[in-house]
């Protein structure tokens, strides 16, 4: 009895203390526990995680065969690296990802000159081992990778990723080579640029007659001289149309200069675009926007009237080239 009555003095004063601020309630203690167990708990997951850490360190080691021109890039467990025009991915889940079972990678893959946006989903094997290849467009020009670990059921976010790798390739000549906007492989720019080639001896010789069968066979759409938002036409949409704007005289002329071996740029200034085409080693500005004719001042018509003399010359101010 006697020992009934010293517990119940006992609790009472803890109570009283504890109404007074001198002792921690019956809440906080509750409380304490409750975060002490969430602690211990957040505790062995981060020692589980840094286990498989110390299992995981060495696997994923630098490749041992890649393109010497372009360095590894390493994300984590991950090498990222170009191969053959193939972008190669090797490594091994990270411990985060082995720990709450990832599925397999994700990338968001980014070819500029291609104007192509790909995201590939790729799963672990078994042992959670991974390699993938993934062929590019073109060996010249930008690209990009973002790489994260995707888990069923979960959505995945490009901006928050585990890291990514950028290279600049440099496999070819850009000028000479085909892009989303200058299509110098398409077969019918190809047929093209030999039947307006055929007999033309120089370089010299082939370049002023595309320049003119570009000049005298599209014309300006007039219409569109002062939109807001002006389309861009690639060389393809120009051949098909044959009324366009100024990137279309542009990218076409370079087209069919690159289909027939002659290296061409896309340039542009002072909300315009024309050309810079490589004659006896020299950059030479074409204009056959200018050369093609005039727009009326009277009826706001296009005039297809010939102007040799854009052959050689810009009438605008270069700011820039544009990437294809």
């Amino acid at each position: 009895m006697r020992r009934f009555l010293a517990l119940v003095l006992v609790v009472g004063s803890l109570f009283y203390l504890s109404k007074h601020g001198e002792l921690p309630s019956v809440e906080q203690i509750k409380g304490y526990f409750s975060s002490s167990q969430v602690a211990h708990v957040e505790k062995k997951v981060e020692q589980k995680i840094a286990n498989v850490s110390k299992q995981t360190k060495n696997v994923s080691s630098i490749p041992t065969t890649y393109d010497k021109k372009y360095s590894p890039t390493k994300i984590q467990t991950y090498w990222v690296n170009i191969k053959n025009g193939k972008l190669v991915v090797t490594g091994k889940a990270t411990p985060y990802g082995q720990y709450y079972k990832a599925d397999g990678v994700i990338l968001y893959i980014d070819e500029p000159r291609s104007n192509k946006k790909t995201t590939v989903k790729v799963p672990f094997s078994n042992n959670q081992h991974f390699k993938y290849e993934f062929p590019l467009t073109y060996n010249v020009g930008d690209v990009v990778v973002n790489l994260d670990e995707y888990y069923n059921g979960k959505k995945n976010d490009p901006n928050k990723v585990l890291g990514y790798a950028q290279y600049h390739l440099t496999d070819g000549n850009p000028y000479l080579q085909p892009s989303f906007m200058v299509q110098s492989n398409d077969p019918a720019l190809r047929a093209l640029t030999a039947n307006i080639t055929a007999g033309k001896h120089t370089n010299t010789e082939k370049s002023k007659a595309i320049y003119k069968w570009v000049a005298t066979h599209i014309a300006y759409n007039a219409p569109l001289v002062n939109a807001t938002n002006p389309p861009i036409y690639s060389a393809l949409q120009t051949y098909k149309s044959r009324v366009v704007l100024c990137s279309g005289y542009a990218d076409l002329n370079a087209a069919l200069h690159r289909a027939a071996g002659i290296e061409a740029k896309v340039v542009y200034g002072e909300n315009h675009a024309w050309n810079e085409i490589k004659l006896n080693g020299k950059w030479q500005v074409e204009d056959p926007t200018y050369g093609s004719g005039f727009i009326n001042l009277n009826t706001g018509q296009f005039v297809q009237s010939y102007h040799p003399a854009y052959f050689y010359k810009s009438d605008k101010h270069k700011a820039g080239e544009y990437h294809w």
